[in-house]
């Protein structure tokens, strides 16, 4: 079977690329999980990707592990925010639900799809599909292995007060920061 070609914004993707490779050399998890994970398409608020299965990514039994799932979730639910906005700042999770529907293998490709349901003032809703196999050029689609949802806080334009400040000192703070500019 043939891949089929996703429908892609070349400036979205080489964005959400180059948003990627910023959050990746800061994260330990995702350096080892989805070292090798491949953004194939990005539209405005949408953004696919594929990963080949490994040994590193199963569990007992030899099948995607759960773990890998929900790292995927945080990730791409990041990236169709990033693909969304347009900024780097992809927010910070407030909730994350993932339903196991099926699972894969090792040497299976996992293609994940992403986007954003909404995304306001201070919370962005993502919805994402994990499946196994990718997109053929007859429009099929593999079987399903995770879906949900994730909803991340977004801060951006907001003052980033410390742990234990009430809010009159974040209110002082910000008018600090508006003197010095």
């Amino acid at each position: 079977m043939t891949a089929f070609t996703h429908p892609s914004n070349p400036s979205i993707l080489s964005h959400v690329q180059s948003t990627w490779d910023t959050i990746r050399p800061n994260s330990s998890i995702y350096n080892i999980l989805l070292f090798d994970i491949r953004l194939v398409a990005a539209t405005k608020g949408r953004i696919i990707a594929h990963l080949d299965v490994t040994p590193i990514h199963t569990n007992s039994k030899n099948i995607l592990h759960g773990a890998v799932s929900g790292t995927l979730c945080d990730w791409a639910g990041g990236m169709a925010i990033a693909a969304e906005t347009g900024l780097q700042k992809t927010g910070v999770s407030t909730d994350m639900h993932v339903s196991y529907c099926s699972t894969a293998k090792v040497g299976d490709v996992l293609e994940i799809e992403a986007w954003v349901g909404r995304a306001g003032k201070n919370l962005g809703f993502t919805g994402f599909e994990i499946r196994s196999g990718v997109t053929t050029a007859e429009g099929g689609k593999g079987p399903v292995v995770a879906m949900g949802s994730h909803t991340k806080f977004l801060l951006f334009g907001q003052s980033q007060g410390k742990v234990g400040e009430t809010r009159e000192e974040e209110e002082v703070m910000v008018k600090r920061e508006d003197v010095a500019e």
